[in-house]
């Protein structure tokens, strides 16, 4: 479908500004600008070129699930049999509670949804290999496209699950919303990795809704590397008891680039751990922001939250802007936060000079030394290996500007 001009200026005008509280360091003139066409009902076909691209980004040790353009691709698909399913979206999915920190996104997003991928994984069931979900756009206009992903992981099942969103055109605008809602269940283990990897032009908006049941675990990771503006919003919510999460980002941005990450840890009930680390390098006149919120509920008592962000500016031009909130109810819990920003240590670098090693590969050793702590996390040797082939190529072209 195609929206009404006046219905799409509408939307556009109730979108967040700068105005509000939740958005104060994030600007969305140039997005509401921006003459954004939406999904038709005309398949898509990708050409061998095309296709050729795209399979770099499909790891053969992954179950790999392509979308492009919003519809499932059976060519570079795996076939994942009645774990995965398409539905059309009914009226109950495009329901957003008024006071939701992101419900004008949604809702504009909402407006040019047709399909919901629901994923469901029965109890016990392992899976050996991650399963990666990629979203492509190949419009050759200003192209918004909106999913929406709904995924329940039953009792003592583990899964590892992965979100890309990609460009095959480097010259094109597109616009990405994903919409992702994940349940977890008793003694469930849960590692949900999310990149952003889309062109310097494109905007990407994303909303992460977890709810957490006891004893299961949780690894939720975000990194941004590629789009002109992106906004993540992470919300965990902790529904049982003993139950662990470890929600982690990771931005490398340079030029004009601007990464907004908003995280909500609602511990509703007690006895529960959180831990969140939050870290950017940043080059050029890039902008990351991070505002980290806890709730501690009431009853939620012995609840354990801890939240740190670290900032790295390779230039003057950079910046990073860090606002932790801790909202504590409860007596008997413990809560800390912390922040840092600054630039590489001149003395290191002078360490690498002295031993032969220049400026350039000095700045980007140190700079991959700083962002793969996080990617160290994960223990899975594919993960680990696709995650540190994106981030270092991407420090490679950040370095080489600064």
């Amino acid at each position: 479908m195609i929206l009404d001009s006046n219905l799409l200026e509408n939307l556009k005008k109730s979108m967040p500004s700068k105005k509000e509280e939740a958005w104060k360091y994030t600007s969305l003139t140039e997005f509401k600008n921006t003459a954004w066409h939406f999904k038709s009902d005309i398949q898509t076909h990708l050409t061998h070129d095309q296709l050729h691209q795209l399979a770099q980004h499909l790891p053969s040790d992954f179950h790999n699930v392509v979308f492009v353009n919003g519809d499932l691709n059976q060519t570079l698909s795996d076939d994942l049999g009645s774990d995965l399913e398409i539905q059309k979206v009914i009226a109950e999915d495009l329901v957003v509670a008024e006071n939701h920190v992101e419900e004008k996104v949604i809702k504009f997003a909402n407006a040019c949804l047709k399909d919901k991928i629901v994923i469901k994984i029965p109890e016990n069931k392992i899976f050996e290999k991650p399963l990666h979900l990629v979203f492509v756009a190949i419009e050759k206009v200003p192209y918004f496209l909106s999913q929406k992903v709904e995924v329940e992981v039953g009792s003592r099942a583990h899964l590892s699950l992965l979100t890309q969103s990609i460009n095959i055109d480097e010259t094109t605008q597109n616009g990405f919303n994903l919409n992702l809602n994940l349940i977890v269940k008793e003694k469930a283990h849960v590692k949900l990795i999310q990149i952003q990897n889309e062109n310097s032009k494109s905007y990407h908006f994303s909303q992460t809704e977890i709810d957490v049941l006891s004893d299961a675990v949780v690894m939720a990771f975000t990194m941004t590397v590629g789009g002109l503006l992106s906004r993540h919003y992470m919300h965990l919510n902790f529904a049982g008891q003993h139950a662990d999460a470890g929600v982690y980002g990771l931005n490398a941005l340079n030029t004009d680039q601007h990464a907004d990450h908003y995280t909500f840890i609602q511990h509703s009930i007690g006895a529960n751990n959180s831990k969140q680390v939050y870290k950017s390098v940043l080059a050029g006149a890039a902008h990351s922001v991070f505002r980290g919120r806890v709730r501690i509920e009431q009853d939620a008592q012995k609840a354990n939250s801890e939240q740190l962000n670290n900032n790295l500016l390779l230039t003057r031009e950079a910046q990073a802007d860090s606002i932790p909130q801790l909202e504590i109810y409860a007596d008997d819990v413990k809560a800390g936060h912390g922040s840092t920003v600054g630039q590489l240590d001149k003395d290191q670098i002078f360490y690498f000079l002295s031993r032969g090693i220049n400026q350039y590969e000095a700045v980007k050793m140190l700079s991959f030394g700083y962002a793969q702590e996080l990617i160290f996390q994960f223990e899975n040797k594919s993960i680990q290996n696709w995650l540190l082939k994106i981030i270092h190529q991407k420090l490679d072209r950040m370095v080489n500007n600064v």
